[in-house]
């Protein structure tokens, strides 16, 4: 039997968000808001009233593993609560305005991007490349996440 929604989250920090609601606050799911892709879907950001600046993880049903996905993401990160991983704020079980099944995640906003924009900067961005120091502080906090989630 498949999970619902109110089932996936904690009950005390379920916001209900609509599929409208992230339409809004991607400015229609707007490439100039797209931050990132998965094998599963788009990840843009956003912003809504009553959470603020949020990351928007949108499955892609088509691939058939993304419902799956999306339950599974939905209770590994539910009870989830260390300082290097993004929190979970709510998702969104639904059907979009063209009656089509809609499945998104919506995370607390990164505000340094992503680790491997930081690593790996491209050439049209000013960031200098981490020192050794700084990589091998990422590399403890990667270490501590790993260690957090296995145990």
């Amino acid at each position: 039997m498949e999970s619902t929604t109110s089932e996936l989250l904690p009950k005390e920090s379920f916001v209900q968000i609509s599929y409208g609601e992230l339409l809004n606050a991607t400015d229609r799911f707007s490439s100039s808001n797209l931050i990132g892709a998965s094998g599963f879907g788009f990840v843009y950001r956003g912003a809504l009233d009553q959470i603020g600046d949020v990351e928007i993880k949108v499955l892609n049903l088509v691939n058939p593993g993304a419902t799956r996905s999306f339950i599974q993401e939905c209770k590994a990160l539910k009870n989830i609560r260390h300082r290097n991983l993004v929190k979970i704020v709510t998702c969104c079980s639904s059907i979009d305005f063209q009656g089509n099944e809609f499945k998104a995640i919506v995370y607390k906003l990164m505000m340094n991007e992503n680790l491997k924009k930081w690593l790996y900067p491209s050439q049209q961005t000013s960031r200098s490349e981490f020192n050794l120091l700084q990589r091998l502080r990422v590399a403890i906090d990667v270490a501590s996440t790993l260690d957090y989630l296995h145990y």
